[in-house]
Protein backbone atom coordinates (compact mmCIF):
# COMPACT_ATOMS: atom_id res chain seq x y z
CA UNK A 1 0.00 0.00 0.00
CA UNK A 2 1.48 3.39 -0.87
CA UNK A 3 2.62 6.26 1.77
CA UNK A 4 -0.69 8.57 0.86
CA UNK A 5 -3.31 5.37 0.66
CA UNK A 6 -2.35 4.78 4.23
CA UNK A 7 -2.78 8.23 5.27
CA UNK A 8 -6.49 8.71 4.10
CA UNK A 9 -7.19 5.09 5.26
CA UNK A 10 -6.42 6.35 8.71
CA UNK A 11 -6.84 10.15 8.37
CA UNK A 12 -10.39 10.08 10.53
CA UNK A 13 -9.00 8.17 13.61
CA UNK A 14 -6.06 10.61 13.55
CA UNK A 15 -5.85 13.73 16.18
CA UNK A 16 -5.90 16.99 15.26
CA UNK A 17 -2.16 17.54 15.09
CA UNK A 18 -1.76 14.25 12.92
CA UNK A 19 -5.04 15.71 10.85
CA UNK A 20 -3.15 18.83 10.00
CA UNK A 21 -0.13 17.22 8.76
CA UNK A 22 -1.47 14.47 6.83
CA UNK A 23 -3.67 17.45 4.58
CA UNK A 24 -0.74 19.37 4.19
CA UNK A 25 1.04 16.01 3.21
CA UNK A 26 -1.78 14.93 0.87
CA UNK A 27 -2.04 19.01 -0.69
CA UNK A 28 1.49 19.48 -1.06
CA UNK A 29 2.53 16.08 -1.81
CA UNK A 30 5.49 17.41 -4.35
CA UNK A 31 6.78 20.23 -2.27
CA UNK A 32 7.44 17.85 0.62
CA UNK A 33 10.71 16.57 -0.10
CA UNK A 34 12.39 19.78 0.13
CA UNK A 35 11.02 19.91 3.33
CA UNK A 36 13.15 19.46 6.97
CA UNK A 37 11.19 18.12 9.91
CA UNK A 38 11.14 21.60 11.41
CA UNK A 39 10.23 23.53 8.30
CA UNK A 40 7.25 20.70 7.82
CA UNK A 41 6.35 21.58 11.97
CA UNK A 42 6.15 25.28 11.48
CA UNK A 43 4.21 25.05 8.14
CA UNK A 44 1.79 23.41 10.00
CA UNK A 45 1.76 24.52 13.43
CA UNK A 46 2.69 21.59 15.53
CA UNK A 47 5.69 20.94 17.09
CA UNK A 48 8.82 18.86 15.88
CA UNK A 49 8.07 15.55 17.74
CA UNK A 50 4.74 15.83 16.63
CA UNK A 51 6.35 14.94 12.83
CA UNK A 52 8.22 12.22 14.65
CA UNK A 53 5.39 10.91 16.20
CA UNK A 54 3.56 11.27 13.04
CA UNK A 55 5.49 9.22 10.96
CA UNK A 56 6.10 6.40 13.33
CA UNK A 57 2.09 6.22 13.47
CA UNK A 58 2.26 5.31 10.03
CA UNK A 59 4.99 2.73 10.21
CA UNK A 60 8.14 4.22 9.77
CA UNK A 61 11.12 5.18 11.48
CA UNK A 62 10.89 8.63 11.75
CA UNK A 63 10.55 11.77 9.33
CA UNK A 64 13.18 10.73 6.53
CA UNK A 65 11.39 7.32 5.81
CA UNK A 66 8.51 8.86 5.99
CA UNK A 67 9.48 12.09 3.23
CA UNK A 68 11.38 8.98 0.91
CA UNK A 69 7.70 6.99 1.27
CA UNK A 70 5.87 10.14 0.02
CA UNK A 71 8.26 11.18 -2.65
CA UNK A 72 7.75 7.58 -4.05
CA UNK A 73 4.21 7.64 -4.02
CA UNK A 74 3.95 10.71 -6.07
CA UNK A 75 7.07 9.86 -8.27
CA UNK A 76 5.27 6.47 -9.18
CA UNK A 77 1.76 8.52 -9.62
CA UNK A 78 4.05 10.52 -12.41
CA UNK A 79 5.65 8.14 -14.01
CA UNK A 80 1.96 6.33 -14.77
CA UNK A 81 0.79 7.02 -18.27
CA UNK A 82 -1.76 9.65 -18.34
CA UNK A 83 -5.61 7.36 -19.00
CA UNK A 84 -8.48 8.48 -21.17
CA UNK A 85 -11.47 8.21 -19.13
CA UNK A 86 -13.32 6.46 -22.45
CA UNK A 87 -10.94 3.73 -21.84
CA UNK A 88 -11.43 3.46 -18.41
CA UNK A 89 -13.36 0.43 -17.10
CA UNK A 90 -16.97 2.04 -16.96
CA UNK A 91 -15.51 4.97 -18.59
CA UNK A 92 -18.23 5.51 -21.60
CA UNK A 93 -20.64 8.22 -20.12
CA UNK A 94 -22.15 9.79 -16.93
CA UNK A 95 -24.66 7.38 -16.27
CA UNK A 96 -25.74 6.54 -12.88
CA UNK A 97 -24.32 3.18 -13.58
CA UNK A 98 -20.72 3.99 -15.10
CA UNK A 99 -20.63 6.29 -12.05
CA UNK A 100 -21.17 3.70 -9.45
CA UNK A 101 -19.34 1.41 -11.64
CA UNK A 102 -16.04 3.74 -11.43
CA UNK A 103 -16.56 3.91 -7.59
CA UNK A 104 -16.84 0.69 -6.89
CA UNK A 105 -13.52 -0.08 -9.00
CA UNK A 106 -11.76 2.54 -6.75
CA UNK A 107 -12.84 1.01 -3.59
CA UNK A 108 -11.41 -2.46 -4.84
CA UNK A 109 -7.93 -1.02 -6.47
CA UNK A 110 -7.66 0.62 -2.73
CA UNK A 111 -8.44 -2.77 -1.15
CA UNK A 112 -6.12 -4.85 -2.75
CA UNK A 113 -3.59 -2.14 -1.97
CA UNK A 114 -3.61 -2.12 1.87
CA UNK A 115 -3.71 -6.22 2.09
CA UNK A 116 -0.38 -7.72 2.13
CA UNK A 117 -0.38 -11.24 0.13
CA UNK A 118 1.00 -12.75 3.17
CA UNK A 119 -1.77 -12.04 5.18
CA UNK A 120 -3.78 -13.17 2.53
CA UNK A 121 -2.46 -16.41 2.06
CA UNK A 122 -2.44 -16.72 6.31
CA UNK A 123 -6.08 -16.04 5.98
CA UNK A 124 -6.60 -18.92 3.75
CA UNK A 125 -4.70 -21.36 5.40
CA UNK A 126 -6.27 -20.48 8.20
CA UNK A 127 -9.64 -21.03 7.03
CA UNK A 128 -8.67 -24.55 5.44
CA UNK A 129 -6.68 -26.11 8.51
CA UNK A 130 -9.89 -24.84 10.87
CA UNK A 131 -12.23 -27.87 11.86
CA UNK A 132 -14.51 -25.48 12.02
CA UNK A 133 -15.04 -21.75 11.32
CA UNK A 134 -17.33 -19.63 13.43
CA UNK A 135 -18.46 -16.60 11.29
CA UNK A 136 -19.64 -13.60 13.38
CA UNK A 137 -20.78 -10.13 12.19
CA UNK A 138 -22.14 -6.92 13.48
CA UNK A 139 -25.31 -5.58 12.04
CA UNK A 140 -24.31 -4.49 8.97
CA UNK A 141 -22.51 -7.01 8.33
CA UNK A 142 -24.69 -10.11 8.62
CA UNK A 143 -25.41 -9.89 4.59
CA UNK A 144 -21.87 -10.43 4.19
CA UNK A 145 -21.20 -12.76 6.28
CA UNK A 146 -23.98 -15.26 5.92
CA UNK A 147 -22.27 -14.99 2.20
CA UNK A 148 -18.85 -16.47 3.65
CA UNK A 149 -20.80 -18.93 5.61
CA UNK A 150 -22.31 -20.17 2.31
CA UNK A 151 -19.48 -20.10 0.31
CA UNK A 152 -17.75 -21.87 3.40
CA UNK A 153 -20.36 -24.85 2.99
CA UNK A 154 -20.20 -25.32 -0.26
CA UNK A 155 -16.82 -25.89 -0.18
CA UNK A 156 -17.34 -28.44 2.21
CA UNK A 157 -15.84 -26.59 4.95
CA UNK A 158 -18.10 -26.78 8.21
CA UNK A 159 -19.26 -23.09 9.03
CA UNK A 160 -21.39 -21.68 11.08
CA UNK A 161 -22.91 -18.16 11.08
CA UNK A 162 -24.13 -15.91 14.51
CA UNK A 163 -25.25 -12.31 14.59
CA UNK A 164 -24.40 -11.56 18.22
CA UNK A 165 -25.90 -12.10 21.55
CA UNK A 166 -26.13 -14.94 24.01
CA UNK A 167 -25.86 -17.58 21.23
CA UNK A 168 -22.44 -15.92 19.68
CA UNK A 169 -20.83 -16.44 23.65
CA UNK A 170 -21.76 -20.33 23.85
CA UNK A 171 -21.03 -20.79 20.73
CA UNK A 172 -17.81 -19.37 21.43
CA UNK A 173 -17.34 -21.35 24.52
CA UNK A 174 -18.26 -24.81 22.08
CA UNK A 175 -14.95 -23.78 20.35
CA UNK A 176 -11.60 -25.41 20.69
CA UNK A 177 -8.11 -24.41 19.77
CA UNK A 178 -8.47 -26.49 16.40
CA UNK A 179 -11.09 -24.00 15.07
CA UNK A 180 -11.16 -20.79 13.64
CA UNK A 181 -13.37 -17.31 14.72
CA UNK A 182 -13.76 -15.04 12.02
CA UNK A 183 -14.98 -11.26 12.50
CA UNK A 184 -16.49 -9.14 10.81
CA UNK A 185 -17.61 -5.88 11.36
CA UNK A 186 -18.50 -2.58 8.49
CA UNK A 187 -18.17 0.57 10.06
CA UNK A 188 -19.48 0.22 13.46
CA UNK A 189 -21.52 -1.61 16.27
CA UNK A 190 -18.27 -4.03 17.02
CA UNK A 191 -18.53 -4.38 21.03
CA UNK A 192 -20.00 -7.80 20.68
CA UNK A 193 -17.41 -9.09 18.13
CA UNK A 194 -14.40 -7.93 20.64
CA UNK A 195 -15.78 -9.71 23.14
CA UNK A 196 -16.26 -12.77 21.00
CA UNK A 197 -12.66 -12.94 20.14
CA UNK A 198 -11.52 -11.49 23.67
CA UNK A 199 -13.15 -15.27 24.81
CA UNK A 200 -11.96 -16.84 21.62
CA UNK A 201 -8.15 -16.41 22.48
CA UNK A 202 -8.08 -17.09 25.96
CA UNK A 203 -9.16 -20.29 24.18
CA UNK A 204 -6.46 -20.52 21.99
CA UNK A 205 -8.53 -19.85 19.81
CA UNK A 206 -7.09 -18.52 16.13
CA UNK A 207 -8.98 -14.82 15.16
CA UNK A 208 -9.51 -13.59 11.73
CA UNK A 209 -11.21 -10.04 11.72
CA UNK A 210 -12.19 -8.56 8.05
CA UNK A 211 -13.12 -4.77 8.74
CA UNK A 212 -12.80 -1.27 7.88
CA UNK A 213 -8.55 0.34 7.44
CA UNK A 214 -7.91 2.41 10.57
CA UNK A 215 -7.74 1.45 14.73
CA UNK A 216 -10.63 -0.23 15.73
CA UNK A 217 -10.97 -2.58 18.71
CA UNK A 218 -12.32 -5.89 16.78
CA UNK A 219 -8.89 -5.79 14.22
CA UNK A 220 -6.63 -5.28 17.67
CA UNK A 221 -7.88 -8.63 18.66
CA UNK A 222 -7.56 -10.48 15.67
CA UNK A 223 -4.57 -13.09 14.84
CA UNK A 224 -5.28 -12.64 11.04
CA UNK A 225 -6.01 -9.39 9.89
CA UNK A 226 -7.88 -8.04 6.79
CA UNK A 227 -9.19 -4.74 5.65
CA UNK A 228 -11.53 -2.87 3.76
CA UNK A 229 -10.66 0.84 2.62
CA UNK A 230 -14.11 2.64 2.92
CA UNK A 231 -14.95 4.75 0.56
CA UNK A 232 -14.92 8.69 0.68
CA UNK A 233 -18.22 9.37 -0.46
CA UNK A 234 -21.35 10.34 2.42
CA UNK A 235 -23.75 8.30 3.46
CA UNK A 236 -25.28 5.94 1.92
CA UNK A 237 -23.66 5.65 -1.07
CA UNK A 238 -20.13 4.74 1.34
CA UNK A 239 -21.79 2.06 2.86
CA UNK A 240 -22.75 0.60 -0.67
CA UNK A 241 -19.38 0.46 -1.87
CA UNK A 242 -17.95 -0.52 2.03
CA UNK A 243 -19.91 -3.76 0.99
CA UNK A 244 -18.14 -4.10 -2.37
CA UNK A 245 -14.93 -4.22 -1.09
CA UNK A 246 -16.04 -7.07 1.74
CA UNK A 247 -17.45 -9.13 -1.38
CA UNK A 248 -14.19 -8.45 -3.24
CA UNK A 249 -12.56 -9.85 -0.30
CA UNK A 250 -14.29 -12.42 0.58
CA UNK A 251 -14.15 -14.26 -2.92
CA UNK A 252 -10.32 -13.46 -2.80
CA UNK A 253 -10.40 -16.05 -0.12
CA UNK A 254 -12.74 -18.54 -1.60
CA UNK A 255 -10.30 -18.21 -5.29
CA UNK A 256 -7.60 -18.95 -2.74
CA UNK A 257 -9.29 -21.93 -1.16
CA UNK A 258 -10.27 -23.27 -4.95
CA UNK A 259 -6.86 -23.24 -6.24
CA UNK A 260 -5.14 -24.41 -3.16
CA UNK A 261 -7.43 -27.51 -3.73
CA UNK A 262 -6.32 -27.73 -7.16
Amino acid sequence: MTCLLKMRAMREQMSVNERKLADFILDNTKLLRDYSSQQLADAVGVSQSSVVKFSQKLGYKGYPSLKLAVYESYAGGIASPARDDAALPFGGGNTPLTELGQKKLEVLENTAGINDLEHLRAAVKAIRNARCIQVSACDGSVSVAQYLTYQLLELGCWAVFDQGGMLQRSMVDSLGEEDLLCIICDMQDEESLVDAANRAREKGIKVLSLTRYNYNAASIHADIRLYVMPSEEEQPLQRLLFRSGQLHLIESLISGLLMADQ
